[in-house]
């Protein structure tokens, strides 16, 4: 039980580090790949809390769909953010 508590801890922790590290990025593209891990430490949160229905949609359009649509994005736009 206490490695599930741990899991828990970690992954939340994990997902807030990314969050923070996605929106304080100046380049779009690694701002992409937090907002990838943040997504990934969220896969994990509902892989422990066992709800697969949801982990299985969410790793599809979160991990997949969203970030290939924005690094489509990027690529008609600039890559850095100005200031």
């Amino acid at each position: 039980m206490i490695l599930v508590y741990l899991t828990i801890i970690f992954a939340g922790l994990l997902s807030t580090l990314f969050t923070y590290l996605a929106v304080t990025e100046k380049d779009l593209l690694k701002a992409v790949a937090y907002s990838a891990g943040q997504s990934i430490a969220y896969s994990i949160l509902f892989q422990v809390f066992a709800s697969t229905d949801i982990l299985l949609a969410y790793i599809a359009v979160s991990v997949g769909i969203y970030s290939a649509f924005l690094i489509y994005v990027i690529s008609k736009t600039e890559r850095y953010e100005s200031a």
